[in-house]
C-alpha cells in the first residue's frame, strides 16, 4: 500500500493510498459479475418454467422410488417413468436420460422429496453452491479481490452454470475432492481417503485417476483409505438395494453406455468410438507419467490428475468440465509464465464455447495444457535449482534433483 504525505493541523503525516487491482483482473471480475447478474434470473426463469426439466429430476424420482417399493427398485426404468410423468412434463426414461449414479446420490436427495420439486431444485443448486464455496475457501488462489475474483469467475464459467442448471452434483464431488488434497497436503491421510472415496461414491468418473495420482506423490495410506471406505461403501450399497437391484444397475450402466451422446465430449468424436479406448487408454498414460515428473508438487501433481480424468474420459458431459476449473486453481497458486496464463485464458474460451455446441477446441486445448503445465512447472523447479538461494541453503543436491538438472 502506498503513502502520501498530507498536512494535518500543521503537522505532516502520512495517508494511506489504496491500490487499484490490476486492470486485467478487474476486467475479469466485471466480466463475471455481468455474466452472473444475466445467469440468476435466468437460471430462476427455467425453474419456474419447468421445475423438472433437468437431472436432478432423476435424482428425485430415484428416492421416490427407493422409498415407496424399496431401494432394490430405485434404477426400475418403467418405475422411474411412471413417477417422472407425474411431476409433469418432462423428458422420458431413456438410456440418455435415466438414474445411473451410485445410490450415494438418490440418498442424499431423500430429504428433499418431502418438498415440491422446484423448492427442492432451489435447495439442491444451494447445496451444491455452498459446496463450490467450501472448495474455494480451501484451494482458490491469490488473496482478497485476486481470491473473490476466481469465485465469481468461477461461478460464471459455462460448465459451472450448466452443472447447475442441470441440477449435477459435480460441485459436491469435486468439494470432496478438494477436502481429500486438503486433507493430504496436512498428512491427515486418513481423512483424505475417505473424502475421496465418499467424491467417487456420487461421480466415480471425474475422479477415477485421483486414487493413482495419491499413491505416485507418497500419500500410499491415504490411498488405502480410499480403497477401504470405498469398499465399505460398495458392500452398504450392494446391501441395501440387493441382489436384484446390482443387477439391475449394472444393466442400467450397460444400457446407458450404448448411448453415443455420452461420447459427444470425449476424443471419439475425433478418433472415432472405435479407436476411442485406445486414446483414451493413452491419455491415461501420458498423464501418469505426467504426475510422476510431477509429484514433488502436490497441487500440480493433482491438477494434472483432474485434467487426465477429463481427458481421458469415456463418459463426459459439459459440466465434468468444472474439473478443469479445479484444476486451474491449482495451478494458479504458483507463480505462471504470460504464456502459462495465455493458455489458461484461451482455456476459458474454449470450455465457454461448449455452450454453443462446439467441442473441438477445449479437446485440442487439453493434451497442450497438460504440456504447458509440466514443462512450466519443470522450468521453474530448474531455474530454483540453479538459484543462488538454493545453493545456499543446500550443500548437495538430491538424486532427483540431480536427475532434474541433468535432463
Amino acid at each position: 500500500m502506498a503513502s502520501l504525505p498530507l498536512i494535518v493541523d500543521g503537522v505532516p503525516s502520512v495517508a494511506p493510498i489504496r491500490r487499484l487491482p490490476p486492470l486485467p483482473l478487474a476486467i475479469v471480475a466485471v466480466v463475471s459479475v455481468w455474466a452472473l447478474v444475466f445467469e440468476v434470473p435466468r437460471f430462476a426463469g427455467l425453474v419456474s418454467a419447468n421445475a423438472g426439466a433437468n437431472d436432478f429430476r432423476l435424482f428425485y424420482i430415484a428416492a421416490e422410488a427407493g422409498l415407496r417399493w424399496g431401494w432394490s427398485h430405485m434404477y426400475d426404468p418403467h418405475l422411474l417413468d411412471v413417477l417422472s410423468a407425474r411431476l409433469g412434463e418432462g423428458e422420458d426414461i431413456k438410456s440418455a436420460y435415466t438414474y445411473a449414479n451410485p445410490p450415494l446420490v438418490a440418498w442424499i436427495a431423500v430429504p428433499l422429496t418431502a418438498l415440491p420439486l422446484g423448492v427442492a431444485f432451489h435447495v439442491w443448486a444451494a447445496l451444491n453452491i455452498a459446496a463450490l464455496v467450501a472448495a474455494w475457501w480451501l484451494a482458490a488462489p491469490g488473496r482478497g479481490f485476486a481470491r473473490v475474483t476466481v469465485l465469481l469467475a468461477s461461478l460464471a464459467i459455462w460448465p459451472m452454470v450448466y452443472a447447475l442448471e442441470r441440477g449435477q452434483p459435480v460441485l459436491l464431488v469435486f468439494a470432496f475432492a478438494i477436502g481429500a488434497w486438503w486433507m493430504a497436503s496436512r498428512n491427515r491421510q486418513v481423512e483424505a481417503g475417505i473424502l475421496l472415496a465418499l467424491g467417487c461414491a456420487i461421480k466415480p468418473q471425474d475422479l477415477v485417476l485421483l486414487p493413482i495420482v495419491f499413491v505416485l506423490c507418497g500419500f500410499k495410506r491415504a490411498a488405502l483409505w480410499w480403497l477401504f471406505a470405498s469398499t465399505v461403501l460398495w458392500a452398504i450399497f450392494a446391501f441395501v438395494i440387493g441382489a436384484d437391484g446390482l443387477g439391475t444397475y449394472l444393466g442400467i450402466l450397460a444400457w446407458v453406455q450404448t448411448n453415443p451422446q455420452h461420447l459427444a465430449d470425449t476424443y471419439a468424436i475425433l478418433v472415432g468410438p472405435g479407436a476411442a479406448t485406445i486414446a483414451s487408454a493413452a491419455l491415461v498414460a501420458l498423464t501418469l507419467v505426467a504426475v510422476w515428473r510431477q509429484r514433488r508438487s502436490w497441487d500440480i501433481a493433482f491438477a494434472l490428475g483432474l485434467l487426465g480424468t477429463v481427458m481421458a474420459g469415456v463418459h463426459v458431459h459439459e459440466y465434468d468440465y468444472v474439473g478443469l476449473v479445479v484444476a486451474g486453481w491449482m495451478v494458479l497458486r504458483h507463480p505462471n509464465s504470460a504464456v502459462e496464463l495465455t493458455w489458461i485464458g484461451l482455456g476459458v474460451i474454449t470450455v465457454q464455447v461448449l455452450s454453443v455446441g462446439n467441442r473441438l477446441p477445449v479437446l485440442l486445448w487439453q493434451p497442450i495444457w497438460l504440456a504447458v503445465v509440466v514443462f512450466g512447472s519443470q522450468s521453474r523447479a530448474i531455474a530454483y535449482l540453479k538459484s543462488t538461494r538454493y545453493r545456499e541453503s543446500n550443500d548437495e543436491l538430491t538424486s532427483d534433483e540431480h536427475r532434474l538438472l541433468v535432463s
